[in-house]
């Protein structure tokens, strides 16, 4: 068999000089010379963010982030907007109700990407909501959500606006600042293209007036923003946090994003485009074509099953006879779609080669 070639929607295959940080010897997460390696990754996160606020990272996966945002933006009994196109922004509401808060739900079919008319119409109607959320890559469906116009009609409404970007932040444009972003949650293993381990988030001044206004405090310690900020601020330079940091993580995204800036923000957006495209007339030449009719993602394809073969058939024989790994569908679609990642050390027409050839294999024994 050969060497296994990793496809998901996530985790991403890594560099090997990335994976060399993980097996580095620990030091203390803590001190002087440790700070400035874990600011100086915060800072670097800044451009890829699109922001030059303050950073924040912890451990924990992306959801850890998510929560953390949504408790910090609502309280019990609150209402806040939710834009739920797939199984992101499902967790969004998810979330939201465990934590008593109501989503107000915006629903389109998955696959499709929202309808900026449909958030404003909604807020209009529902003038109680203190908040709207969305998912920017939704990784479900392979699609991407319309930020930039929905920015604008949250500022419009005087609302804090709330993006999960775990996906695309480091791999596509992202613009917290200029769109009007006041809370993106990110993670590491995806668009960053580092280990997962590592969840990190940033608020805009209007963030962290909502996070600390006098009627709401976010419940709990570990997913508090205040707790985050509290430290961050006192302990800046010895231990900017209140946790035990993975520093081997942290070393691993650093060089990751030394790697990013090195072959250029621009030219690495462009190259997960250039490979969407290829990938796209790769299937089209199996018969094979996406499942999203939305604005496709760069980083994710869904794509649908042929008729009477199912999801669990064509990801067991990649995995088996060919060594790839790839995702099945999600929800409802789950043995009807399947989902292919080409983000990161992926994104190279090598690996879509490799892929395309080995699905024609694939659905030729299936068939």
């Amino acid at each position: 068999m050969q060497e296994q070639l990793l496809m998901i929607p996530g985790p991403c295959a890594l560099d090997p000089e990335v994976l060399k940080e993980m097996s580095r010897p620990l030091i203390p997460h803590y001190g002087e010379d440790w700070a400035k390696v874990y600011n100086s990754v915060r800072d670097d996160l800044k451009p890829l963010l699109g922001t030059k606020q303050d950073v924040f990272m912890n451990v924990g996966s992306g959801h850890s982030a998510v929560e953390t945002a949504i408790n910090g933006l609502a309280g019990a009994g609150e209402k806040i907007l939710v834009v739920e196109n797939g199984i992101f922004g499902y967790k969004i509401a998810w979330i939201a109700r465990n934590l008593g808060i109501e989503p107000v739900v915006v629903q389109e079919d998955w696959g499709k990407s929202a309808d900026p008319a449909r958030i404003e119409a909604t807020l209009q109607e529902h003038r109680e909501v203190v908040a709207v959320a969305m998912v920017h890559g939704e990784t479900s469906t392979g699609i991407v959500n319309p930020v930039a116009e929905v920015g604008q009609i949250a500022q419009k409404h005087g609302l804090p606006f709330f993006v999960d970007a775990v996906c695309s932040v480091g791999a596509m444009e992202f613009e917290m600042d200029k769109w009007g972003v006041d809370v993106v949650v990110t993670a590491s293993q995806k668009g960053l293209s580092a280990p997962p381990g590592l969840a990190i988030l940033c608020l805009s001044e209007k963030g962290w007036a909502r996070v600390r206004r006098e009627t709401h405090r976010p419940v709990g310690w570990y997913l508090n923003l205040n707790i985050w900020r509290e430290y961050s601020d006192s302990q800046r330079d010895y231990q900017p946090y209140g946790i035990t940091m993975t520093v081997n993580n942290v070393r691993a995204l650093k060089v990751s994003l030394q790697q990013i800036y090195q072959e250029g923000m621009e030219k690495r957006f462009a190259r997960h485009r250039e490979v969407m495209a290829y990938l796209k007339d790769g299937l089209e030449s199996l018969g094979l074509e996406p499942w999203a009719t939305g604005e496709p993602l760069p980083l994710v394809t869904a794509v649908k099953c042929p008729a009477g073969i199912a999801t669990k058939q064509i990801v067991d024989s990649l995995i088996k006879d060919y060594g790839i790994w790839i995702g099945s569908g999600l929800g409802e679609y789950k043995q009807t779609v399947f989902r292919i990642g080409h983000m990161g050390a992926s994104a190279k027409k090598e690996a879509i080669d490799r892929l395309i050839l080995a699905l024609q294999g694939t659905l030729k024994k299936l068939r």
